[in-house]
């Protein structure tokens, strides 16, 4: 329902003599700059224009009300972009932590097969590791359904020495180089991404790389921290599109995250190298 109405009507009355004559500069505004005039100051939101016996009344919005419309607009916007964001999330946290968590098990259950019969005790071992590890994964993924954030406190040097261990029945044979005081001033956040990011590297060596001889290292090297995954194998293309390198794009999501330096190096039939650098202190 309109508030005020403006009339398309010029005033009736007007000046005569010397006073008209003396204000005819100042001509009145016509009907259309007037009514602009209402609609830009937001005096009106409906519009009477006298037509023969009747008037026609257009319904008009004010312009508070159409900015309130865009705020909206550009809210939805954002609550969408948001909701995309965070199922991104989502979709690399369950990639790079809970199935290559289960994908590690599953290596070290492999292992299992062939030690049951040659070292029972160490077959033990290999078990119980694997099940502390489901055990992990499924924590994380009630995390998940729960909306809670999952626990982020790690041993990063027992964890990365378990990725190494979880594939000594596979080739290749990982070297695992940790320097254990580097990973235990790590901040948990930064712990769990470089974590992550070594899972990633790891499994696609295991299955692409047709490696004889991998390693682990994590260092301090020029007051940063150095997390290098290395292998001799065939090499890929650092360069390729990410729907042909999904874990390659993982890893490059997580070291922005951390707002560190990703360094991929390829060479054909020589093998890869991924290093990842950040800032040493908390």
């Amino acid at each position: 329902m309109a508030r005020r109405a403006a009339s398309a009507h010029k005033p009736r009355g007007r000046a005569s003599g010397p006073a008209a004559a003396a204000a005819a500069p100042q001509a009145w505004p016509s009907d259309a700059e007037q009514t602009l005039a209402a609609l830009r100051s937001g005096l009106i939101d409906a519009l009477v224009i006298p037509a023969g016996p009747g008037d026609h009344v257009y319904a008009l919005r004010t312009f508070d009300e159409i900015e309130a419309a865009n705020q909206k607009l550009l809210d939805s916007q954002e609550r969408l972009l948001a909701l995309v964001n965070e199922r991104e999330r989502l979709m690399q946290d369950l990639h790079d932590g809970c199935i290559q968590s289960i994908y590690a098990v599953g290596l070290s259950l492999e292992e299992c097969r062939r030690l049951i019969r040659e070292d029972p005790k160490h077959a033990a071992r290999t078990v119980a590791d694997a099940q502390a590890s489901l055990n992990l994964v499924i924590q994380e993924l009630r995390s998940f359904i729960s909306g809670n954030s999952p626990p982020t406190a790690i041993d990063l040097a027992a964890e990365l020495e378990r990725i190494g261990h979880a594939t000594r029945a596979h080739v290749p044979l990982f070297k695992v180089e940790v320097d254990r005081s580097v990973a235990a001033a790590l901040a948990p956040e930064s712990a769990v991404q470089l974590l992550q990011i070594a899972r990633e590297g790891v499994s696609n060596i295991v299955r692409h790389a047709k490696a004889g001889s991998a390693r682990i290292s994590l260092r301090l090297r020029a007051d940063k921290v150095e997390l290098a995954i290395v292998d001799d194998g065939v090499g890929f293309d650092p360069h390729a599109p990410k729907g042909t390198g999904l874990g390659l794009h993982h890893i490059a999501a997580r070291v922005q995250k951390l707002a560190g330096r990703l360094r991929l190096t390829s060479t054909r039939m020589k093998g890869s190298r991924i290093v990842v650098e950040i800032a040493g202190s908390r």
